[in-house]
């Protein structure tokens, strides 16, 4: 019996050594089979989680005279001054000269025979008129607008515009990044509306904007990071790309170009940049006023303002594909003294000022 009692507990024994061994065996292989813990720090493919606030209702109309009320800001601020500011705009770009104009592209007239009129025959009902067509510019403004310190939030808004007879259905903005540069880290954008982001990659992120009806223009911000690593003058190089839907064909424009350097601390204008050259002369001598922050293709008219208040100039050029555009002006007529040339886009509603001086 006492024989049978050391057999049992020797069977036991083993049994339990096989047991132990068994789920060591397993545990070992299942640690071995389970992904590594993700490290602390983010690979160069991962993206920061963005936060998304509702801005609310964020559409609203075009004013009908934009350049009315520019004008009448502008002027009051001068006459409230008491004398024409010498108001000159940082480039948020390296260089300060004005590049030689761009040939003019001449390209060849088509003819042909004229279209034969359209018969209806008696009694059949006429084909009905088309939807009238969306025409959408979309522009981005930086803030600050000319210089960032490292490590600092750049807010960039989105705004859209509407100036066709008919509805957009739906507007996407792509705005590429350098990810080296800045990182995106929020939105602000009308939920309402069905206004999102609707692509975030790490070299470019997509605002999508939903109905937009003629007429109507809305906004919306997105955050970006500065990298805070980065050296004086390095440029953040942003413009946007964007297509429209409607209930014709739709459509698809460049937006305008809104660099921002890096530097100690923040600098911000409400006017985008413009250099004129000779900033001083005689009034016979002509003057070459540039800018290349205006949308691709628009229409940049300009006006004065002097010590009596504004002058509207016969002067007005359209931006070239890259949004550059130049202007002429010879200041016949006027007294010794300091004016400012306004340089305004009528799609962007973007504006340029600087000064000159008639000796």
């Amino acid at each position: 019996m006492r024989r049978f009692k050391e057999l049992l507990l020797a069977a036991l024994l083993v049994v339990t050594l096989l047991v132990i061994s068994s789920f060591a065996t397993v545990s070992a292989t299942k640690q071995t089979d389970e992904p590594p813990v993700a490290p602390t720090t983010a690979s160069s493919d991962e993206l920061p989680s963005m936060f998304e606030e509702d801005l609310g209702p964020a559409t609203r109309d075009i004013p009908a005279d934009t350049d009315a009320i520019i004008r009448a800001a502008l002027a009051a601020f001068s006459h409230r001054a008491a004398a024409i500011p010498a108001v000159t705009v940082a480039d948020a770009a390296p260089g300060n000269t004005i590049p030689p104009a761009a040939q003019p592209v001449y390209l060849p007239l088509v003819l042909g025979p004229p279209p034969l009129p359209v018969v209806v025959p008696p009694g059949a009902t006429p084909a009905p008129e088309p939807p009238p067509p969306a025409s959408v510019t979309a522009v981005l403004w930086p803030e600050p607008s000319i210089r960032a310190g490292r490590g600092a939030t750049i807010a960039y808004e989105f705004r859209v515009y509407n100036d066709g007879r008919g509805d957009a259905g739906r507007t996407t903005i792509t705005l590429p990044y350098n990810r080296n540069h800045v990182l995106p880290i929020g939105s602000r954008l009308d939920r309402s509306a069905g206004d999102w982001v609707s692509e975030l990659t790490s070299s470019r992120l997509t605002v999508t904007f939903g109905k937009l009806g003629n007429g109507k223009m809305r906004s919306g911000i997105v955050y970006f990071q500065v990298n805070s690593g980065l050296p004086d003058n390095t440029v953040i190089d942003m413009r946007p790309e964007f297509t429209w839907s409607d209930e014709r064909s739709g459509g698809s424009g460049r937006g305008n170009w809104a660099p921002v350097l890096v530097g100690g601390g923040n600098d911000t204008a409400a006017f985008v940049w413009l250099i004129v050259d000779p900033a001083s002369a005689p009034a016979s001598v002509s003057r070459t006023f540039f800018s290349d922050r205006f949308v691709p293709g628009e229409h940049v008219v300009t006006w004065l303002n002097t010590p009596g208040g504004v002058v509207g100039l016969p002067v007005a050029n359209a931006a070239d594909p890259s949004g550059r555009v130049w202007l002429t002006y010879r200041p016949d007529g006027l007294a010794r003294g300091t004016y400012q040339l306004v340089a305004h886009g009528t799609r962007s509603r973007l504006t340029g000022v600087v000064s000159f001086v008639v000796r």
